[in-house]
C-alpha cells in the first residue's frame, strides 16, 4: 500500500491501535511517512503524516528517535502551522541531542516571539524549551523573560502554557 494511501485510511478511521501495529509491522514506512512532512503536497498530506507522527513517538519513540536529525532539519524549514506544532510536539516526546541545539532553541525563541504562530507553537516551544532549561540552567532567565515579554495580549492558553514553564523550571 503506497505511504499517502494509508495516511489518508488513517485519518479516516483513526485506528490508533491499528496504524502503530502497522508501522511496527512495516518499520520502512517511518521514513516514507517523515518524507511525506515537508513533500509540499496539499492537503491533508502533511498535516495528518506529521500527526500521525506524533501519536507513533508516543507509543515507539526510540524508532522515532532514529529520525531526530531530520525532523529538526524539517522544523526549520516547514511554514504550516499544524506541521510545525506536530513536529514541535514530536521533538518535546524524544530525547534532546546536542545536534544543532543552539539553532534549535533559537528558533523555538523566534516561533514564541512570532505572533502570526498559532498559540499551540508557542505552547509546544515553551515545553521544548523547559527542557533546555534542565539541561543548561544559565538560559533559564533569558528564556523565562522572553517568554513573559511576549505574553501581551495573548490567550489564556499561552498564560497556562508560561505558567507551566515558570512551576517546571522554578528550582532551577
Amino acid at each position: 500500500m503506497d505511504i499517502r494511501e494509508k495516511v489518508l485510511e488513517i485519518r479516516a478511521g483513526r485506528n490508533f491501535v491499528e496504524f502503530q501495529k502497522y508501522f511496527k509491522e512495516h518499520p520502512s514506512e517511518y521514513k516514507k511517512l517523515i518524507e511525506l512532512i515537508n513533500s509540499k503536497e496539499a492537503y491533508p498530506i502533511p498535516e495528518y503524516a506529521s500527526w500521525i507522527l506524533v501519536h507513533l513517538c508516543k507509543s515507539d519513540a526510540p524508532k522515532v528517535q532514529s529520525f531526530y536529525k531530520t525532523i529538526v532539519n524539517e522544523l526549520f524549514v516547514i511554514t504550516n502551522q499544524s506541521v510545525r506544532r506536530n513536529l514541535i510536539n514530536v521533538i518535546d516526546h524524544l530525547v534532546l541531542t546536542d545536534y544543532i541545539e543552539s539553532e534549535l532553541i533559537d528558533e523555538l525563541i523566534k516561533f514564541i516571539q512570532d505572533y502570526d504562530n498559532k498559540v499551540a507553537v508557542h505552547i509546544y516551544s515553551m515545553q521544548v524549551l523547559t527542557k533546555f532549561v534542565k539541561k543548561y540552567p544559565e538560559l533559564k532567565v533569558e528564556i523565562g523573560e522572553i517568554i513573559e515579554l511576549n505574553s501581551e495580549n495573548k490567550s489564556p492558553a499561552y498564560g497556562a502554557g508560561m505558567r507551566k514553564f515558570q512551576r517546571k523550571t522554578k528550582n532551577i
